[in-house]
């Protein structure tokens, strides 16, 4: 299954990378990142347990356009300052169509905590788009996808979770200071933290689905490919805004 997760976040990561590289700034790593906030919307409920997840989905999907609209700038500015904006009206979404499901049904209050945690992932998933967007998005993206293939390789391994915790950051942060090197526009410490925020993710990532063992099929798979990429970008985007750099 570890072997699965990175393969297809690898081939996911690898098609937001072809977009940057053709058009940044511009609208096709947006275009890429939606795909992959609809594949998350589709597989999220599932993974989840939810009862009739349709809505959900619904729900989801609405919320991965709009908040991917608004991170390219399509309104304003590339960013993702109105994701928040669409997570709450989503979560008034949620809680109508759980309350259509009538009070004897049941898996509501499951349905509910994945649907807003699902809106939250899926709207801060636009991370990608509003880097693609903007000046200098290109070397950003590629030192996440980067930092994400070196911390994933650890991940694979069968080393116990503290051990992988520890060298997924410290994989993911020396991959990414070595691609400081490249003309990227980036110095040494933003790609060192770009890393450490990667190596760190995988790490959790890794640790909380072997714990709970929640990988069971496809679709599981692909909502926590998923899930990785879209938090990955959003953790890029707020490291470098906090750093200044966009």
């Amino acid at each position: 299954m570890r072997i699965k997760v990175l393969i297809s976040g690898l081939l996911a990561a690898a098609a937001v990378l072809l977009a940057a590289a053709l058009d940044t700034p511009g609208i096709w790593v947006g275009v890429v990142t939606v795909l992959l906030q609809l594949v998350f919307a589709y597989t999220w409920p599932g993974f989840t347990g939810c009862e009739k997840p349709w809505p959900l989905r619904v729900i989801l999907a609405l919320a991965a356009l709009a908040s991917s609209a608004a991170a390219v700038g399509l309104g304003a500015n590339p960013g993702l300052q109105d994701s928040l904006l669409v997570i709450a009206a989503g979560v008034l979404l949620v809680f109508v169509s759980q309350v259509f499901r009538g009070a004897a049904a049941s898996g509501r209050l499951t349905n509910v905590v994945a649907g807003i945690s699902g809106l939250a992932l899926v709207s801060q998933g636009a991370g990608f788009s509003a880097l693609g967007a903007v000046a200098g998005g290109f070397g950003i993206i590629l030192v996440t996808v980067a930092s994400l293939l070196g911390s994933g390789a650890v991940a694979m391994t069968r080393l116990p979770d503290q051990v992988v915790m520890v060298l997924s950051v410290l994989t993911g942060s020396a991959v990414a200071a070595a691609a400081s090197a490249l003309p990227l526009g980036l110095y040494w410490y933003h790609c060192l933290l770009i890393g450490a925020l990667a190596g760190l993710l995988v790490g959790s990532m890794r640790a909380i689905v072997l714990a709970t063992r929640a990988i069971r099929s496809t679709t599981h798979i692909l909502a926590v490919s998923t899930l990785i990429l879209l938090v990955a970008g959003a953790l890029s985007w707020y490291a470098m805004q906090v750093m200044g750099r966009i």
